[in-house]
């Protein structure tokens, strides 16, 4: 089942730049200090990008 597009897609940056919504994407590694994933600027729940 598809989800419902929230942001229309003339101004979606995240599905311009990916083409993907942001569920879709995998980020993969995860941060040893506060164990949430990097996004896709490198950055993390605590922000300190796993230093």
């Amino acid at each position: 089942m598809e989800k419902k597009r929230e942001i229309p897609e003339e101004i979606d940056d995240h599905y311009k730049l990916f083409g993907k919504e942001a569920w879709e994407v995998e980020y993969g590694d995860k941060c040893p200090l506060c164990n949430s994933r990097f996004d896709e600027f490198e950055g993390c729940a605590c922000d300190s990008q796993g230093d």
